[in-house]
């Protein structure tokens, strides 16, 4: 497909998701709509230089405060602050938007352990004053306990909505990093606070009223209108730093669809009392994702059979003590793992999470039902091994012409994860053999010849053959992905090539065969963790 086409269908759809949330929150105050405008005017007028990570942290050596933008509902968000914190050789302290000041001898104590989670979760009025999931924040707080960092809630607003104009709020959020600059005057702070405030008229401008001559520096995180300006670019997979001016950086980690899509699902999962949970239908989700995979590929896929469940919904359940008993073990089993997944059997998908990836793995297993390729659930993951990773391969490819920042594990990384000690035995093992199934890939590759299972594999537990099928279909999705990028294979014309009939009886020649044309392919990159 042209990527001028392409560039416009996700835009569409970005709108389309936007809208909904919209529609669901309601219309902005004035008092928002001018402080958007400011944001994004500014945004819109700046010009853009991608760059490597390093000269991002060298500007961030000299920098006495950070300002790292969020998106509250994206746990993304709150990786990329934490990514940048863990690369920060220097003492610093945290400052916060989600934590209000008057919280913070509740905030002091749950830092020191004197607190438990949930007590410091109801002294501080989480639900009541920020709203947004918890788990989204939860990995910051634990490193800052771990290394010891002093964290400091900066709001000043009793709810998430506003009860002091967005002005006032830099205002007072900026005269209270000023105080704990002069706690700290040794340390780098960084904070934390939602894209808007920002732009330079906003909490930047306050900060240095406040603290004349600080040195500051703003990071944004994927802000919307330099996103698009970098796809039209076609420069979206490469770019992952920009320098927009000394004190103006961007990190361009997180495609706007995404970010609103899950946004989306957040209000439509239960946490935001505004959505009725009857009014709630995951086929809704899951309908828009097959739409825009449809249309990317360039396939006309009917959506008029598609319907969805999630674990609120019974009369899944009842539907599923129909199946054959082997089927129906297997289905349970994803259910207590949490896996979504469509079943062809029942012609119906399970969404175990409100998520892009889990609406998109429902989205792109219907597609593969839709192509003819996957008529039956595979019950025997170690048996049927080989159709697994072909599944998971197909359902990642979709997850990544979703979020094409999206990225996988590579054989180098299931190498040094062996090596570290953080795995329980379960997540070692599904490693193990996911290096053994690469070793004996290749050494069909080197002598066309397939070293059958033996013994080795038998040890395993079923659940790894799972985690293992999804770290190599990963793998295999990703080069499929690269491939797609660079028009080495072009869809709906060699749509073959991904919808395999897994139902063939010789499927496992066909994977093998499919193999030597695969890793004729170019490695993407050599390790997930080279991003930003």
């Amino acid at each position: 497909m042209d990527s001028t086409q392409l560039v416009q269908i996700r835009k569409d759809f970005y709108n389309t998701i936007r809208k909904r949330v919209e529609s669901i929150i309601g219309l902005e105050t004035k008092d928002l709509q001018n402080y958007r405008g400011r944001y994004e005017k500014e945004l819109g007028q700046m010009a853009w230089t991608a760059v490597d990570k390093k000269h991002l942290f060298a500007r961030l050596a000299s920098a006495q405060v950070v300002i790292v933008g969020d998106f509250h509902a994206q746990k993304q968000s709150t990786r990329g602050f934490l990514r940048i914190i863990r690369k920060l050789k220097t003492p610093l302290v945290l400052a916060l938007e989600c934590l209000n000041e008057a919280d913070q001898g509740a905030i002091n104590s749950y830092m020191k352990g004197s607190l438990s989670e949930k007590d410091f979760l109801s002294r501080v009025a989480w639900k009541k004053k920020w709203g947004f999931p918890w788990e989204n924040y939860r990995p910051l707080f634990k490193w800052a306990q771990l290394h010891k960092v002093a964290v400091y809630g900066i709001n000043s607003a009793s709810t998430p909505s506003n009860d002091l104009s967005l002005l006032k709020r830099d205002e007072s959020s900026a005269a209270i990093i000023k105080k704990i600059n002069q706690l700290y005057p040794d340390k780098k702070i960084l904070v934390q606070y939602g894209d808007l405030h920002l732009a330079s008229a906003h909490l930047p401008k306050q900060i240095k009223r406040k603290m004349v001559g600080a040195d500051v520096c703003v990071i944004y995180q994927s802000p919307e209108i330099l996103y698009f300006k970098i796809m039209e670019k076609q420069k979206e997979l490469s770019t992952d730093v920009v320098k927009l001016t000394n004190d103006k950086w961007a990190l361009n980690g997180l495609p706007p669809w995404i970010k609103w899509q899950d946004y989306l699902l957040y209000l439509e999962s239960g946490y935001d009392k505004r959505v009725k949970i009857s009014d709630i239908d995951p086929t809704d989700s899951v309908v828009q994702s097959v739409e825009l995979l449809s249309q990317s590929f360039g396939l006309n896929i009917d959506i008029s059979s598609l319907s969805v469940y999630s674990a609120n919904d019974d009369v899944f359940f009842e539907q599923i003590s129909k199946l054959p008993l082997v089927v129906r073990k297997r289905v349970l089993e994803n259910v207590q793992e949490g896996i979504s997944f469509y079943l062809p059997e029942l012609q119906v998908g399970y969404l175990a999470r409100f998520s892009v990836n889990h609406v998109t793995r429902v989205a792109s297993q219907y597609i593969y039902y839709k192509e003819k390729g996957f008529s039956k659930t595979i019950v025997d993951p170690k048996k049927e091994f080989l159709k697994l990773i072909w599944l998971e391969a197909v359902t990642y490819l979709c997850s990544k012409v979703t979020n094409p920042k999206r990225k996988t594990d590579t054989l180098q990384d299931i190498r040094t994860a062996l090596q570290k000690e953080q795995f329980d035995d379960r997540g070692k093992e599904a490693l193990m053999l996911s290096l053994t199934q690469k070793l004996s890939e290749l050494q069909f590759l080197s002598h066309s010849k397939v070293r059958p299972q033996d013994d080795t594999y038998k040890k395993y537990n079923k659940s790894s053959f799972n985690i293992s099928a999804q770290i190599l279909g990963g793998i295999l999705g990703e080069k499929f992905f690269y491939a797609l990028n660079k028009k080495i294979i072009r869809f709906p014309l060699n749509k073959n090539l991904l919808f395999k009939d897994l139902q063939l009886s010789h499927f496992s020649q066909v994977y093998y065969e499919s193999l030597e044309m695969v890793e004729s392919w170019p490695v993407p990159f050599k390790s997930k963790y080279d991003r930003m």
